[in-house]
Parts: structure tokens; sequence; C-alpha cells
């Protein structure tokens, strides 16, 4: 499992790798946020650096699908999953042989009390505010950060909407895993890098690539 971590920098887009079609379905984005265009954009480019430098092949000829709206994908290549996330002007793609799903946000984003009993669980709730006035405030909003990238990166990884999840799964920072209301258990790795914070979910556990920064170009030509 890879997962690198990148400023959507101008100086690392190459526009000329995304497919006309990816150019073309971002036109009404454009029009309406140009900023989220270019952030879009930017990213698709490092999803297909990434791919790329795994499958040794150049960043135009990855058969990428990344419609806005839906999750990334291979389209007619098996064995590989690809998830992706961006926040502020930086970008976490991914890659692994197994299904999976990632967030990334600023470190500092406030995710309060209040949004935690409106969104989670009663119980995940009542826990988070119990612990909290046992270890400060410091600690509650760290851990609600937590839980919060722990669940967007299961509705990636399960591709559901984000509402549900947070109601019927809670985070257990312990055993780094999201648990169902009806038991089911799935892994959930939380990590921070520099002023960013990240989580990844995945089916199983998996040893993990940390990329950060700008790597070299992928080995062959477009």
């Amino acid at each position: 499992m890879i997962l690198w971590l990148s400023p959507l920098d101008e100086r690392l887009h190459r526009p000329q790798w995304l497919h006309p079609s990816e150019r073309d379905a971002l036109e009404t984005l454009s029009s309406s946020s140009p900023q989220r265009s270019r952030e879009v954009l930017r990213s698709r480019v490092l999803l297909r650096r990434l791919a790329a430098r795994v499958l040794g092949c150049g960043p135009r000829a990855v058969p990428l699908r990344a419609d806005p709206g839906q999750p990334p994908r291979l389209h007619s290549l098996q064995g590989w999953h690809l998830s992706l996330s961006h926040s502020r002007g930086a970008a976490l793609a991914a890659m692994a042989r197994q299904p999976l799903g990632v967030d990334l946000e600023a470190g500092n984003r406030p995710v309060s009390p209040a949004l935690a009993r409106r969104f989670f669980s009663p119980r995940e709730a009542r826990t988070l505010a119990d612990l909290e006035r046992e270890r400060g405030p410091r600690w509650g909003q760290r851990q609600r950060l937590h839980c919060w990238l722990a669940k967007e990166s299961l509705c990636k990884l399960l591709n559901q909407p984000l509402l549900p999840v947070l109601k019927s799964w809670r985070y257990d920072p312990d055993r780094q895993v999201l648990i169902h209301g009806r038991g089911q258990v799935i892994p959930c790795r939380i990590g921070s890098e520099g002023p960013w914070s990240w989580g990844c979910c995945a089916m199983a556990p998996a040893p993990v690539s940390f990329w950060t920064g700008a790597v070299p170009e992928p080995p062959c030509p477009a």
C-alpha cells in the first residue's frame, strides 16, 4: 500500500498528462469554482503520477477513470485499487492491491463537541466528552478529528454517504479500527505529516509506504 502526500503545486502540474475526457468533465466545475477545479485537475495528475511510478508506464497511458463525484479507478486493470483526497492545496493519493479509502485534512481543522453530538452516535459522543474532561481540550479536539478522518476514509472504502457512516460506526484509537454497531470491524490507520492529518481504511491490515513531497518523474515518457 502506497500513500503519497504532495502539495498541488503548479510546478508539479502536467495538464498534458490528462485525458481529454478528464478535462471535458471538469469544464462545468471550472466555471462555477475555478480554484476547486485547479485542485481537482492537479490531484488527478498526482494520481496519474503515482500509478505511473508503480505500473512502470507513462502517466498518460494509465487507464484512469476519475470522473467528478465518482471514486477513481483503474479501468480494465485488475488487481490495483486507488483512492484520493485533496484539501487546501494538498492531496493524498493512494494505491494498493486491495480496496482502500483515504482522507486528508488540515491538522488544525476544528471538530467541535457540538458537531460530535450531532453526527456521531450518542455512545461515541458521550465517550469522547468523558475522556476530554479527563485529558483536556487539546486531546478532545485531536481525537474528534481522528474519528472524522477514520469515517471519511471508510466512506471512500465502502463508497457510501457520510452521514450513515458517522452515526453507525465508531473509531477505536487503541486498536486502530472502526467498529460497526452490529460488530463488523475494519482496520483504519490514522497519521500526521507536517500540518496535515490523514486516515486510511482497508479491509485488511497492510504495510504502508508513505511518500511526501516530490518524487522523481515516471520512468517512461507520457
